[in-house]
């Protein structure tokens, strides 16, 4: 009997795990919440998903398409969460209600949200559920249109943090089987550094507003946009963000080892510029985009406030908050996720250390 998992997301992230969770014999159970259930109603009455790509081109008949919760996680051991970072809390509070002893939670990717999922799960009593965050999405992926998803590539390694920490190997051995690329790193808090999004998003969303807002999506970002001054801007924020590590003793590498490119490089735009796939991206269309919309309030934000609580400096990332906060219209450094909210406000680090590693 196949194994069974749940896929919590249809936008791009999930209908590519489905998809290829389902392409490779697995049972999967995808769930979209009701109030966006149509804009997937192909795959709602036909449950078929067209992949293409690196993970292979095929049509995929997923085993349970639903938009009750409950029921998606129903008698599965794995539940992948890929919905925006804006939605952890929702999820986390929802799932508090149903998960069951022995279920494995993954955030895909977290960015130390995770921590959102184990905090309320802990509020609420749960016993013995472990929550895992992956530093990106599993694939680059875009939808082409209802129900048909492209992965343009596998990210490889695809790095893995666990919460408690003490459960990291045994984790990373049930989770190898869907995704053989993952690497454990030594906390969910090295893991959510280790993020590509706010990284190579960023900078260029913010040095190119002007021609992202004039273009209207007809621009494509990594190679109109990746000059060699936002290279330098994103190296900039790259040494910061390892600062940010090595302050916790964890292991680092540069932004440029992670992007894919066929040609190893310590230069982020050479590595950007080496990796056919990245040519093929257009947009963001508008400052709406989840470049801007998550990858500064959700994604550097949060490694903001917590250099700032570790007395860490990050100067570089500050400036890009505040600018996107003038450029979005509204307070990044508010919208987005807090220490409190992650439950770990006040920690010196030795006791944030303890408590990633334990759990309590």
């Amino acid at each position: 009997m196949a194994l069974k998992v749940a896929v919590l997301g249809g936008g791009n992230g999930g209908h590519a795990a489905a998809a290829d969770l389902t392409n490779r014999g697995f049972c999967v159970h995808m769930y979209e919440d009701a109030r966006f259930a149509g804009n997937l109603q192909k795959v709602f009455e036909t449950h078929e998903i067209t992949m293409a790509g690196a993970a292979g081109n095929a049509v995929v008949k997923i085993d349970m398409v639903t938009s009750d919760l409950k029921e998606a996680v129903e008698d599965v051991e794995f539940i992948f969460v890929a919905v925006p970072a804006f939605a952890h809390d929702v999820y986390a509070d929802k799932l508090s209600d149903i998960v069951k002893p022995g279920q494995t939670v993954v955030v895909l990717p977290g960015t130390f949200d995770s921590l959102i999922f184990w905090k309320k799960f802990q509020e609420k009593g749960v016993k013995d559920v472990v929550v895992a965050e992956t530093n990106t999405l599993p694939y680059a992926t875009r939808l082409q249109g209802p129900g048909s998803t492209l992965i343009m590539s596998l990210f490889n390694p695809l790095k893995l943090g666990v919460m408690p920490a003490c459960k990291t190997q045994e984790t990373l051995e049930k989770l190898r089987p869907f995704y053989p690329a993952l690497e454990a790193v030594e906390s969910v808090i090295a893991c959510g550094l280790s993020s590509l999004n706010p990284i190579i998003h960023v900078p260029g969303c913010i040095l190119n507003a002007g021609r992202i807002e004039y273009a209207k999506g007809e621009f494509f970002f990594y190679t109109e946009g990746f000059t060699p001054c936002v290279a330098r801007t994103t190296e900039a924020i790259d040494k910061e963000r390892i600062a940010l590590l090595d302050s916790f003793g964890y292991a680092s590498d540069i932004v440029a080892h992670g992007v894919g490119g066929s040609v190893v490089t310590d230069d982020i735009g050479e590595a950007i510029a080496s990796d056919p796939n990245f040519a093929k991206i257009k947009g963001p269309a508008d400052t709406g985009n989840r470049y801007y919309a998550e990858d500064i309030p959700y994604g550097l934000a949060p490694w903001a406030k917590l250099a700032h609580a570790m007395g860490v400096g990050v100067p570089v990332i500050d400036s890009m908050i505040t600018i996107g906060s003038a450029l979005l219209g509204y307070d990044c450094w508010e919208k987005g996720h807090s220490l409190q909210d992650l439950g770990i406000e006040g920690m010196t680090k030795e006791r944030l250390k303890e408590y990633l590693e334990t759990g309590c």
